[in-house]
């Protein structure tokens, strides 16, 4: 089935209804994936394992609007929009409210991601214009659309534990669509910082889904998950000059994220991972350590730690061999995983 299709779906109306409410109402911890098809039990799982019961700490999950009487919980990574409340009516106007919303830290509590704002006023558009389509294939732009569209959804809502639901899925190209918001910031960075365009839009993309308020487990915040007390504090010190720890409202800015992210991959490729040679090498080295950190990567490489050893052998190795390393011995499987994502992603962007 193809995600763009009206009514197409990953999961049957039903299976969504009975995930939301288990997500949203905190019970997906001990239950049966069993009795679930097998995407559906993969994402529970994904949601159980990477997340707390509202999805607040999985980057690419946004949870707003959340209330006794409604819930929405945004997927970035796999482009669903699930929706429950306890009336038709209430569930009416959340479909319209994240239809039309503009999920700009400038404009909404970036905190709690919980008041919505008004629709850009630079572009007129909401923020979800273009990757979601109405029933008749259209981006929505007006309450009377977004309206429109909501009517159609209620016919297909679900009704399970007291409350309704439905689910809106994206266009398949809503990656491309939410990406393109920000090359700008990743143009500008990249002409400030050195550093490729290509390679902060694939880390942009591994990081956060697109999610401008993605936030982990370890408040790392944003479109690139910075951490305000490590890159954050670096970024004030070395670029800027003066020692800062930048506030979440900062942080939660695309622009601010983007160039903070610029300058610590540029304090990693000019800092701390100096003395690469091989310019490739020297960028899946940064790559790694924009995730797992550059003594992390000495220790993979020697079992001291020892950077000057390290190094030595890193330029000892061949290009394609020291992304094999990287991708199988490097000591955190977290980052031999995010070197292969990074890696793949950065293709895709390469003509930016």
């Amino acid at each position: 089935m193809k995600r763009s299709a009206l009514f197409s779906s990953l999961l049957s109306q039903a299976k969504i209804s009975s995930l939301i409410v288990l997500l949203l109402s905190g019970f997906a911890v001990g239950i049966d994936f069993e009795e679930y098809d097998d995407d559906v039990a993969a994402l529970l799982r994904e949601y159980q394992s990477h997340s707390d019961s509202k999805g607040s700490y999985n980057p690419s999950v946004l949870s707003f609007n959340e209330t006794e009487e409604a819930n929405t919980l945004v997927d970035f990574e796999n482009g669903l929009i699930f929706l429950t409340a306890i009336t038709p009516e209430t569930l009416k106007q959340s479909i319209i409210d994240v239809l039309l919303t503009q999920i700009d830290p400038s404009v909404i509590d970036a905190k709690t991601a919980q008041d919505f704002g008004l629709i850009n006023e630079t572009t007129n558009k909401p923020f979800f214009w273009g990757q979601v389509l109405d029933h008749k294939g259209r981006p929505i732009q007006a309450r009377r659309a977004a309206a429109d569209f909501a009517d159609v959804l209620l016919r297909r809502k679900s009704f399970e534990a007291g409350r309704f639901s439905v689910s809106i899925n994206m266009v398949e190209t809503h990656k491309a669509i939410a990406g393109s918001k920000y090359v700008k910031y990743a143009k500008k960075a990249s002409r400030q910082h050195n550093v490729s365009v290509s390679l902060m839009m694939a880390i942009m993309e591994t990081e956060s889904s697109f999610n401008p308020l993605a936030r982990s487990r370890s408040n790392a915040l944003g479109l690139m998950q910075i951490k305000a007390d490590t890159a954050g504090r670096d970024y004030f010190s070395l670029i800027k000059g003066y020692k800062h720890t930048p506030s979440p409202n900062f942080l939660y800015r695309p622009e601010n994220n983007i160039e903070v992210a610029a300058g610590y991959l540029n304090i990693l490729s000019n800092r701390y991972l100096v003395g690469i040679r091989d310019p490739k090498k020297l960028e899946y080295a940064m790559i790694s350590s924009y995730n797992g950190g550059a003594g992390n990567l000495w220790r993979s490489l020697n079992k001291r730690g020892n950077k000057t050893k390290a190094i030595a052998r890193i330029n000892k190795m061949s290009t394609k061999d020291f992304y094999w390393f990287l991708t199988n011995r490097h000591i955190r499987e977290e980052t031999r995983n995010y070197v292969k994502k990074v890696s793949g992603k950065k293709r895709k962007y390469v003509n930016l």
